[in-house]
């Protein structure tokens, strides 16, 4: 046999060629006491003779499940994937291992990956899901392996969630905008669907309700939001007068705006000021400043692995929905209204 053909010989492999079933073979080579020894030895020379190499990845987090948990995550460039950091040190106070993955919002990759976890005999998911309907997952999950979903992605009754308050977070953006002047004020978000995304048009349309303003929704394609937002951007410098600040329900759209307005000759704050929401790291960069409503991080943290844990230990436990309470962070991306003058909280 070649050294190419020796690198894909697998349990699978081995038992194809033994006529033996999977299980029977993983035994015999993990030394399991319900397999003859006869077995164990003509499964341990076939296993030389092909060169068969176990994956030891795999092997590790069999014998290591009950302190290790997966983290499938839609974009690692997304708050969550910061929001990582924060897990794992709440996951080494506790004795837990986290294993990352990146589904790339495909929800084909977010079935493997969950998959691979339930092999695996993990203690249970943390997911950022792909789609609002989670159904696909919880029926490969069910009392299996426990799973909490991150994000106000879904509103599903069947699972648990841990989120920050989307329409809370969205109202104090909304307050602090009109608190120093601004009455036309444009939200630009992208198309997907998602619950956090509906409770922040709800809040928007309330707050426009409220102080008898039309509301003024753009929409982003993509998901390059920098891009999109950039191109929005220069958009509302270039036909659409009278919006005073802009409320982004993502910091990288937000930033991407800012960027379009400052290039197309559109001061922020002096002319359009502008808010996002996430609490993205690069906010606080000194070519940035953006005003956001940060997500609770640590917070979210700790409750997401404490309901993991919870669920873990009492499989029979009911979903549970948890959410954290979002903070508006001042920056320089904020002003008084053109023409209004008012006393702004000092950015930081």
């Amino acid at each position: 046999m070649s050294k190419d053909m020796k690198q894909t010989v697998t349990i699978r492999t081995l038992a194809r060629e033994l006529g033996l079933s999977v299980s029977a073979v993983s035994k015999a080579l993990n030394d399991y006491p319900d397999i003859g020894a006869e077995t164990k030895a003509m499964v341990l020379a076939r296993a030389k003779a092909l060169g068969y190499t176990p994956n030891l990845l795999a092997r590790h987090l069999a014998k290591q499940s009950s302190s290790f948990v997966g983290v499938v995550i839609r974009d690692v460039a997304s708050v969550y994937g910061e929001m990582f950091k924060s897990l794992n040190a709440e996951a080494r106070r506790r004795g837990l291992t986290l294993i990352l993955y990146d589904t790339g919002n495909d929800p084909a990759v977010e079935k493997r990956c969950v998959q691979n976890l339930i092999d695996s005999r993990a203690m249970g998911i943390l997911l950022t899901p792909v789609s609002e309907d989670v159904s696909p997952i919880t029926a490969m999950t069910g009392e299996r392996l426990p799973l909490v979903c991150l994000g106000g992605k879904t509103t599903s009754p069947d699972v648990s969630c841990v989120c920050s308050d989307s329409r809370a977070g969205t109202a104090m953006a909304l307050s602090h905008l009109i608190g120093l002047g601004h009455r036309r004020i444009a939200m630009v978000c992208d198309r997907r669907q998602s619950a956090s995304r509906s409770a922040k048009a709800e809040a928007y349309r309330q707050a426009m309700r409220d102080i008898g303003q039309p509301e003024h929704i753009l929409f982003c394609d993509g998901q390059d939001y920098l891009a999109a937002g950039y191109a929005l951007g220069q958009r509302l410098a270039a036909g659409h007068e009278g919006v005073t600040a802009v409320f982004a329900v993502k910091d990288s759209l937000a930033i991407g705006l800012a960027g379009g307005l400052a290039d197309t000759g559109v001061k922020v704050p002096g002319g359009v000021s502008v808010v996002g929401y996430d609490g993205l790291d690069e906010t606080a960069l000194p070519q940035i400043r953006l005003t956001t409503v940060a997500q609770p991080r640590e917070v979210m943290a700790q409750a997401a692995l404490d309901m993991l844990c919870r669920h873990a230990a009492q499989p029979s436990l009911p979903p549970e929905r948890v959410q954290a309470v979002p903070e508006l962070v001042l920056r320089a991306s904020t002003g008084p209204a053109p023409h209004h003058d008012v006393k702004q909280e000092s950015p930081v």
